[in-house]
């Protein structure tokens, strides 16, 4: 008989995956577009429209993964054995987009870096999607899903912190230059890799379910029980502009703390660890206000909250005191615990909703759909900050020590402060219209399974 409640050893350990996984998404989104930009010299719109074209590439794989790993059987159960295999992918990945080689001509250096992305691409996508379905298989316990996706907030909170404080720490003690972000290169490889063999060793006990025999069934058929599915499309939704937000503020960051605030690489550190501290020590009061409230409700809350973090940078200059900067970290750290359990939590409730109505296990390919929402808009996020610094007026071939133009850091007061909590905003809006419920999903009939 299985347990309704998994020990929290393999919570744990599933968590790590997250924290892989994060670091990569992080250390792209907080230092490549910066690391282009202001230390190998490509334009700040080439350097966005590059990051952003590899994710095209996710408009296949990504369900195609999805639909690979819900039909795979083997004793490691659907996901493992592509956890496995794709640790070694990503830890390359990680090696290649900050290494580098030397190029006669901008249109080869264009070429390998927009290899170097598609690699990076095709590396996490092989990981991600498979690892977001996991918990699917693991609980059919509507609260616990909620536990699950707190260790997912506990590690998507050092993953950040890995990819992007000490990431940055690391670039900036050995000097900011094209060598010392090789290196953080292979440091981030021996954290992705890490982490996610850990992920895979950990989850080896953890519940699995085996495809059973598959019954065809139209992809228009499939199609329509998503479109019919109004708590999926409306979390889809929200989701989009999450991520954009998350993508916008984390591009933005390294620029504002340059030079808005006149700080440099290492500025990431203090931020970082009151960023991590608040999120940490904020996960078991989010998980109560949960219990008590219910998950939209408690996402709203934190929303409210997350909009005037955000906005408190547009606010923020050289000359503030530490401990006012110190707070913006922990109010925006603070915040993010509580919206990722209630969204991550929210995710394993529409499929689940979608697997009463429509009787299809497709954990892989609803996974595999906000995976290549996340991906892609973690690649639009640089592409819209890219494209904003070329339009005010952002001079890249100024050193990195010279203030830019007024324009200029306009366009990064956006990137950090205006856009994020007007997306906070948004979502609040779009999360009244999510009316699923524990409720609703136990009184929904079992259309019986079909794949």
């Amino acid at each position: 008989m299985i347990k309704k409640y998994l020990p929290n050893p393999i919570h744990m350990s599933w968590g790590f995956g997250t924290f892989g996984t994060l670091t990569m998404i992080n250390s792209v989104t907080t230092l490549y577009l910066f690391f282009l930009v202001s230390v190998i010299g490509v334009a700040p719109a080439l350097a966005g429209l590059l990051i952003f074209v590899s994710k095209i590439f996710d408009v296949v794989t990504d369900p195609l993964m999805g639909w690979i790993s819900d039909r795979t059987n083997t004793r490691w159960g659907r996901r493992r054995p592509y956890l496995f295999g794709s640790s070694f992918l990503c830890g390359t990945a990680m090696v290649l987009l900050f290494n580098l080689p030397e190029f006669s001509s901008t249109f080869w250096q264009a070429a390998y870096i927009e290899f170097a992305l598609l690699f990076f691409a095709l590396a996490l996508t092989t990981f991600n999607v498979p690892y977001l379905a996991m918990p699917a298989d693991m609980t059919d316990d509507y609260s616990e899903r909620s536990t699950i996706m707190s260790y997912r907030a506990l590690f998507m909170v050092f993953g950040t912190f890995t990819g992007g404080a000490i990431a940055g720490l690391i670039a900036g003690k050995m000097g900011g230059d094209e060598a010392a972000y090789g290196t953080v290169g292979w440091f981030l490889a021996g954290v992705v890799f890490a982490t996610m063999m850990l992920c895979v060793i950990g989850t080896r006990k953890a519940r699995f379910i085996k495809t059973i025999e598959l019954v065809k069934v139209p992809f228009m058929e499939q199609v329509r029980f998503f479109l019919i599915n109004r708590p999926f499309m409306v979390l889809g939704g929200i989701k989009i502009v999450q991520f954009l937000q998350l993508a916008v503020g984390g591009t933005s960051i390294l620029f504002f703390f340059v030079q808005v605030l006149q700080k440099g690489e290492e500025a990431l550190l203090p931020f970082g660890l009151f960023y991590m501290g608040a999120s940490i020590i904020s996960i078991p009061f989010w998980l109560r206000l949960i219990k008590r409230f219910g998950k939209r409700e408690v996402f709203m809350f934190g929303l409210v909250l997350q909009a005037l973090a955000f906005m408190s940078w547009a606010i923020a200059s050289p000359t503030e005191v530490d401990w006012v900067f110190y707070l913006r970290a922990a109010a925006l750290g603070g915040t993010i615990s509580g919206i990722v359990i209630c969204g991550q939590s929210m995710i394993l409730d529409v499929v689940e909703y979608d697997r009463r109505i429509s009787g299809l296990r497709r954990e892989g390919v609803a996974s595999a759909a906000f995976s290549f929402l996340e991906k892609t808009m973690y690649a639009a996020g640089p592409a819209l900050i890219g494209i904003l610094l070329s339009v005010y007026g952002f001079d890249n071939s100024l050193p990195r020590d010279v203030i830019q133009s007024d324009s200029a850091l306009f366009a990064i007061t956006l990137g950090m402060a205006w856009i994020p909590g007007v997306c906070s905003l948004l979502m609040f809006i779009g999360l009244i219209f999510y009316n699923l419920t524990e409720q609703k999903i136990e009184d929904t009939p079992d259309a019986g399974l079909k794949a």
